[in-house]
C-alpha cells in the first residue's frame, strides 16, 4: 500500500481529528463511558456491524469483506488515573484515533481486503484486566468470525516519529502483584515484651525480597522483584497490630516467574515464623508476558514494510512493563508492534511521567501501519 493516497491522508486527518476528541475526555479504567459513546459515534458512521459483548466501556465491531479470514486490530483507550484525575499520560488517545482513522481506510477500500477486519477498542489496559474482561464476556464467541491473527501498536517515546519496533521474542514482560500482611500484637512501645511488632518483620521481607533475584535466578535473566509501598503504624506510642508490603513481580520466563513467586510465599511465611507474627499472603498472576513469534515477526516485518523505509524499522531492548494484549494474545497468533511517538531531537518524556506527550505526527506512522497490518 501506498502511504501517499488521497485515501490515507484523508484517514490520518481524521485521526488527528480523533485525538483531540479523545484526548480532551481522559477516563480512567472501566470509566470510559464519554470515550466509547464518542467510538460508538465515529464507528456508527461506517459500514461495520457493532456487537455487543455486554460492557459498558470499551467497543467491538466488524468489517464484513465478504472473505473467509479475519484479521483483528486492538487498540487500547483509557487513561492513567493521577491524584489530579485521568490523564492521557501513556498515548491510549492516540491508539485509539489511530485505529479509527485505519477503519475510515479499511472501509472506504473495502473491496480490495483479503480479510475481514475486526476492531477491537479495549478498556482498562492500566489495570491490566481490560483484556481478560473482554473474553470473560464472550468476545471471541460473539464474534461472526475468530480471528486468525491480531495486531496492536503502542507508542514509543523513546523512538522518534517514523520509526516502528519490530521485535521477535519477549517485548513486555509477565507481571504479578503481591499484598503480603502481617499481624503482629498490638500495644505500648514501652512494654515491647508485651506486643508483636510487624513492623520488624515487614523490615526484615524488604531486604530478604533483595535476594530473590541476586541468589535465585541467573544473572543474566531479566526479572524484578519490587516492592511499592509499607504501610504500618502511626507516628505514636503505640506498636500497630498490622503491617502490609505490596509489590510486583515481573519477567519474561514463565519457569522463572513461578520460581519467584514460590520463593516469594516461602521467604515471607519463613520471617512470620521467625518474628512470631501471622502471614496472610496474595500473590496473584496478572498478565503474561508479550512474546512475539517468529512466524507473526515475518509477517509483521512485510506490513512495516509497506509503511517505512528499510532503515525506519528498528529493534531495541524489551521494557519490563506490562501490556494485557498478552492476554488476548493467548488466544489468536499476535504481533504487538511500538511506534515512535518522540519528536526528534528532543528528550522524551516516558509513560505516565507527567511531562508525557506523543509528538502531533505519531499518526502519520501509526494509521498506515494498522492498515499495512489488516490488508496484509
Amino acid at each position: 500500500m501506498s502511504v501517499n493516497t488521497s485515501e490515507i491522508k484523508e484517514s490520518i486527518r481524521l485521526a488527528e481529528e480523533h485525538r483531540a476528541v479523545l484526548h480532551g475526555v481522559p477516563e480512567k479504567a472501566y470509566e470510559e463511558h464519554k470515550t466509547t459513546a464518542y467510538v460508538r459515534k465515529v464507528c456508527e458512521s461506517y459500514p461495520v456491524n457493532i456487537i455487543d459483548i455486554g460492557m459498558e466501556t470499551g467497543l467491538v465491531c466488524y468489517l464484513d469483506a465478504g472473505k473467509t479470514d479475519t484479521v483483528a486490530l486492538r487498540a487500547d483507550i483509557d487513561a492513567v488515573p493521577t491524584e489530579n484525575g485521568p490523564k492521557h499520560l501513556c498515548g491510549h488517545d492516540a491508539h485509539a484515533a489511530s485505529l479509527l482513522g485505519a477503519m475510515h481506510y479499511l472501509c472506504i477500500t473495502k473491496d480490495e481486503l483479503a480479510h475481514n477486519v475486526l476492531f477491537i477498542f479495549q478498556p482498562a489496559e492500566e489495570d491490566t484486566t481490560g483484556a481478560k474482561s473482554m473474553l470473560d464476556n464472550g468476545l471471541l464467541d460473539k464474534v461472526p468470525q475468530r480471528p486468525s491473527r491480531l495486531f496492536g501498536i503502542h507508542n514509543r517515546p523513546e523512538a522518534d516519529c517514523g520509526e516502528i519496533i519490530v521485535h521477535q521474542g519477549g517485548l513486555m514482560a509477565e507481571k504479578s502483584s503481591f499484598t503480603i500482611k502481617y499481624t503482629g500484637v498490638a500495644g505500648h512501645s514501652s512494654a515491647p515484651q508485651k506486643c508483636i511488632d510487624p513492623i520488624i518483620p515487614a523490615a526484615a521481607l524488604v531486604s530478604g525480597i533483595q535476594t530473590i533475584v541476586s541468589k535465585n535466578v541467573d544473572p543474566f535473566e531479566p526479572v524484578m522483584c519490587t516492592v511499592n509501598s509499607i504501610r504500618a503504624g502511626a507516628p505514636d506510642v503505640a506498636v500497630p497490630e498490622h503491617a502490609v508490603i505490596t509489590g510486583y513481580i515481573r519477567s519474561f520466563d514463565h519457569e522463572v516467574h513461578k520460581r519467584m513467586e514460590e520463593r516469594l510465599d516461602t521467604l515471607a511465611r519463613g520471617i512470620a515464623d521467625a518474628y512470631e507474627c501471622k502471614p496472610d499472603i496474595e500473590i496473584v498472576n496478572l498478565v503474561p508476558a508479550v512474546n512475539n513469534s517468529a512466524e507473526m515477526h515475518a509477517i509483521a516485518m512485510e506490513a512495516a514494510r509497506k509503511v517505512v523505509d528499510e532503515e525506519n524499522i528498528i529493534d531495541t531492548k524489551p521494557c519490563m512493563a506490562s501490556e494485557d494484549f498478552a492476554v488476548l494474545a493467548e488466544r489468536i497468533p499476535a504481533f504487538f508492534y511500538w511506534v515512535g511517538s518522540g519528536t526528534p531531537g528532543q528528550n522524551n518524556a516516558a509513560w505516565h511521567d507527567k511531562a508525557f506527550n506523543v509528538d502531533a505526527h505519531y499518526t502519520e506512522t501509526a494509521v498506515p501501519l494498522l492498515c499495512a497490518a489488516a490488508m496484509k
